[in-house]
């Protein structure tokens, strides 16, 4: 190798490295020149640098921030958008925690451990909890921005995450760090980790121990948090709306009597006032119109920081069996105890199977007597009761259990990861790599104080009552009174008790690669000729047994169908690196994948990828590339059965004349058929998904990249690169949003749209028979496309100072402005634009950045880092409805600094340093925001100690 072109190859790499190339694998000397992998490719060259974005991050960078976790520390980087799932979910997560770069979903972000895969959650989306990295064990964290299936298969369509574990470490490290929120020393967090290693001339060995613990953080623990808020509507004397004043609300199922069309008709007429929610009155015992004040405020005993504990081994080793050959091994085992934590249960639903009351005692319209307008609306008998929901007969009930304390979701997870291989040279240029993994993982999910829906409607009607000795032996529920009134043999006899959920994924991956280049053969004006090939076959498996109540839907958790499949997949591909020119290159891959299913289906994909680097001068390179990917369904998709979801949803009749973004269609049908006043209250219907009509296909994606990477001129270290990024992924698999459904019923005239086949149309249209969103079924499938687009930019500065006892100063800003995220929904032939968005759990803004200012001195160093997100705008609320339709945008500054002295460092931090709360926004569905996008515990301080032997 010529040593201008091992010059030009040094140069190259300093250039791109500081701000978006990060370099993984293996170093293997040759003439002095390391051969290195990229993440994003299987080649092994000295002068490869990569034709894609890339941000790296090392240990020191996940030490400043005093995370707990992997997830923590990525959710606040400029790449990740939509909703990062972690400890800060707790309505909707079952202890994992999860990534999601380009906000095109966890499912669409392959995560790797060094360059290769592991298990992903097999009863759901498919995605990797990052719960089974030890923070003690990483190395590196490499953020492709990029689509990668040429390179590693399935789910890179949005990038990789790849994690690069500890493989050179000698000596014996032993870690301690403390964190918690300064406002009442809060959201603890511990963690105690070893990681000791010991190399000889035939190699390494590395091995790491970590136990990390969550403390729990209730809303009612932060002011801001401790009120479910609601806008509630003042008006002038002649009834008009003139603003609206967010003010502590919560959910409508307290103890809420719901009346349909006619018995509301029937009051009217009767000459009382005109209301579908009414409430038997604490202190007068008198039936009354439900006003907000009886709402039920469920915000302070949800979790705002969920728990977590996690108990953890890791080991890398490599040893020289022969002559150019080691064998080498990683493992990983994480055990996982986190719980989740919910309001109590009520009796949510509508149907008359569920909480029809016609035969109580305590029922105040039961008889003409019972209350001030003479109406009756008992029924005779049961059948008579059940024969019409929008019969007089009867009257449904929300009663909210608050004598159960609440919810509890509890899960227990082990995951393990074996991988051993061999790898070696078979010349000075050409290596080869076989390797083998096995991951597994299980859990058991335990839920507890759900009420079965079963049980209900018989404990509430007294000669259902009796004619169960069960429940006749602890008496008739009297569910009109207030809170503190049910019996704990009435409970026992109505709650479920435990259930236990169980799932476990199987994964099993075989990989042969060889790679190296033309050296001494075949060279071109650029230097010789890059290439790799190989083979891989992965089979993955998977089976989800739920509780007996779960699989027949007995209680408000929805009912879970089993689940049980796998599907496997053979690969091949072919990767090339060209470099015709001194200041010209390009790259070709192509990867074939045949798929078979458990169910029977098979499929194939093949992808490509084209790039191109291209240095004019020294220090100005553009890079660009064009890639085809695809996601092939995971197990849970391909067994997809029918499944229940609450969503949160817009009523679009809620101040109907007055909101200003309703079609003429919409606010036609509101007048005609829905409620058009105050709900007061958020609503969540039941949306059931059922199995697709027909076989799943894979999605398909296109992506490209169009960049430049300037390195200043007149500075050491001054690096700024520019990315173009986008992103269009057709036959979309999920299940079409319900607002959408709802919203696009509701523009059609009569109810003729596809969407309207979602819902019981009667007299009401979509709606429920007090004039909110009914609840829905509709099927599962290839829903659509997504296309999505932005820029990346990044700027490095490093340079030595003489300023006292500071030698050394460095700027490095990051951020990605994101142009476009359009979703469209083939069937129903809609498109919505989702950037500078706020949904109820997922928030698109149009701009996020990290800046970080650092110093350091001869033994130590400091940084202040500046986090922003953008301001969005609420999704599904106008302004002229609500108190707060707007996300604020956020600055978080951070500050951290380190002392090494002997074989000792310590770091000492602050979080969110100005103590800024998470903004709120109304369809903000937890704790009144997106945990998931913004910081839930507020100040916080963190200090760990490291000592080395």
């Amino acid at each position: 190798m010529q040593s201008s072109t091992i010059s030009k190859a040094v140069k190259y790499a300093l250039v791109v490295g500081a701000t978006t190339a990060a370099f993984t694998g293996q170093a293997i000397a040759e003439e002095g020149v390391e051969r290195i992998e990229v993440t994003g490719s299987r080649i092994q060259r000295a002068e490869f640098a990569s034709s894609s974005p890339i941000s790296s991050f090392d240990a020191s960078d996940i030490e400043k921030s005093g995370v707990a976790s992997v997830d923590e520390f990525l959710k606040f980087i400029p790449s990740t958008s939509g909703f990062q799932l972690g400890a800060t979910t707790n309505n909707g997560n079952d202890g994992a925690k999860k990534i999601d770069v380009r906000g095109l979903g966890f499912n669409r972000t392959l995560v790797l451990i060094n360059g290769k895969r592991t298990i992903g959650d097999v009863n759901g989306d498919g995605a990797v909890d990052l719960n089974q990295i030890p923070l003690s064990m990483v190395k590196r964290i490499d953020v492709l921005r990029d689509g990668a299936s040429t390179i590693y298969g399935t789910d890179a369509i949005a990038g990789v995450v790849n994690i690069v574990l500890q493989d050179d470490f000698e000596g014996i490290r032993v870690s301690a760090s403390y964190g918690a929120g300064t406002e009442d020393w809060d959201a603890k967090q511990k963690i105690l980790s070893i990681l000791m290693g010991a190399a000889s001339d035939k190699g390494h060995i590395n091995v790491a121990m970590e136990y990390s613990t969550q403390d729990e953080l209730l809303q009612g623990d932060r002011d801001w948090a401790h009120d479910a808020l609601w806008p509630i509507a003042s008006y002038d004397d002649d009834g008009n709306v003139t603003g609206f004043e967010a003010q502590p609300s919560g959910s409508s199922n307290s103890r809420t009597i719901r009346l349909n069309a006619a018995q509301r008709a029937a009051i009217v007429a009767a000459g009382g006032p005109d209301s579908g929610n009414w409430i038997v009155d604490a202190e007068t015992g008198q039936v009354r119109p439900f006003t907000p004040s009886d709402v039920y405020n469920y915000a302070p005993v949800n979790a705002l920081i969920t728990p977590n504990d996690r108990y953890q081994f890791a080991l890398t080793g490599s040893y020289e069996v022969a002559d150019q050959t080691q064998a080498y091994v990683e493992a990983l085992y994480t055990h996982r105890e986190s719980h989740q934590r919910l309001a109590p249960d009520a009796s949510f639903g509508q149907g008359p199977s569920n909480q029809l009351v016609w035969d109580n005692p305590n029922n105040p319209f039961n008889d003409a007597a019972s209350n001030p307008w003479g109406v009756d609306f008992s029924a005779d008998s049961n059948e008579a009761a059940m024969a019409d929901s929008k019969d007089l007969q009867g009257i449904y009930i929300n009663r909210r259990f608050t004598e159960t304390g609440g919810r509890m979701y509890s899960q227990r997870a082990d995951t393990y990861r074996l991988l051993t291989g061999l790898r070696g040279e078979l010349t000075d240029s050409i290596s080869w790599d076989v390797s083998y993994t096995y991951a597994y993982n299980e859990q058991l999910d335990n839920t507890t104080n759900l009420h079965r829906k079963d049980r209900w409607q018989t404990i509430v009607n007294e000669s259902a009552c009796m004619e169960d000795p069960a429940c006749a032996a602890v008496g008739v529920l009297d569910p009109f009174s207030d809170y503190g009134t049910i019996t704990a043999e009435q409970l026992n006899y109505l709650t479920a008790k435990s259930l236990k959920d169980f799932y476990w994924g199987e994964l099993n991956h075989w990989i042969a690669t060889i790679s190296g280049d033309t050296y001494d053969m075949v060279e071109l004006p650029g230097g010789a000729i890059g290439w790799a090939a190989g083979y891989e076959y992965r089979k993955e498996k998977g089976e989800f047994i739920p509780d007996e109540f779960s699989s027949e839907g007995l209680t408000t958790g929805g009912a879970s169908d089993p689940q049980s499949g796998g599907f496997s997949v053979d690969e091949f591909y072919v990767e090339a690196y060209l470099p015709v020119l001194d200041t010209l290159s390009f790259e070709a891959a192509i990867r074939y994948s045949d798929y078979s299913t458990s169910n029977g289906d098979s499929f194939d994909s093949t992808n490509y990828k084209i790039a191109f680097d291209w240095n004019p001068i020294e220090e100005v390179k553009f890079r660009g590339n064009f890639s085809t990917g695809f996601r092939a369904p995971n197990i849970s998709e391909l067994n997809q059965n029918q499944s229940s979801s609450f969503p949160t949803v817009d009523a679009l009749c809620e101040f109907a004349d007055i909101r200003g973004d309703l079609t003429p269609t919409q606010l036609a049908n509101c007048n005609a058929d829905a409620y058009t006043g105050e709900f007061g209250f958020a609503y969540q219907p039941t949306y059931t998904t059922e199995a697709p009509e027909e076989g799943l296909k894979p999605e398909e994606s296109e992506s490209y990249t169009l960049g430049v990477v300037v390195s200043i001129p007149g500075f050491d270290s001054f690096n700024v690169s520019l990315d173009y990024w986008s992103i269009e992924v057709d036959d979309l698999i999920g299940a079409t949003d319900y607002q959408l459904l709802y919203n696009s019923c509701m523009d059609s005239v009569g109810y003729t749209a596809p969407s309207c086949a979602a819902f019981n149309i009667e007299d009401s249209g979509p709606h429920n028979s007090w004039g909110a969103p009914g609840d829905a079924t509709y099927s599962f499938g290839n829903v659509g496309k997504l296309e999505t687009d932005g820029f990346d930019l990044e700027v490095d500065y490093l340079t030595d100072v003489d300023w006292g006892f500071v030698n050394s100063f460095g700027v490095r800003f990051s951020g990605t402005y994101y142009n476009s995220r359009k979703e469209t929904w083939t069937e129903l032939g809609l498109t919505r634009e989702m950037i500078g968005k706020a949904y109820p759990f997922e928030v698109y803004p149009e701009f996020k950045a990290t800046t970080s200012f650092s110093f350091s001195g001869e033994d130590w160093n400091a940084a202040w880092d500046v986090r922003y997100i953008d301001e969005t705008t609420d999704a599904l609320r106008p302004a002229t409805t609500t108190d707060d339709n707007i996300a604020d945008s956020v600055f978080y500054n951070d500050l951290s600094a380190s002392y090494s002295y002997a074989n000792a460092r310590f770091n000492l931090g602050i979080y969110n340093l100005f103590d800024e709360e998470a903004p709120r926004y109304h369809s903000g569905f937890n704790a009144n925001t997106a945990p998931g996008t913004y910081d839930t515990i507020g100040r916080r301080l963190f200090a760990s100690v490291t000592l080395d032997f």
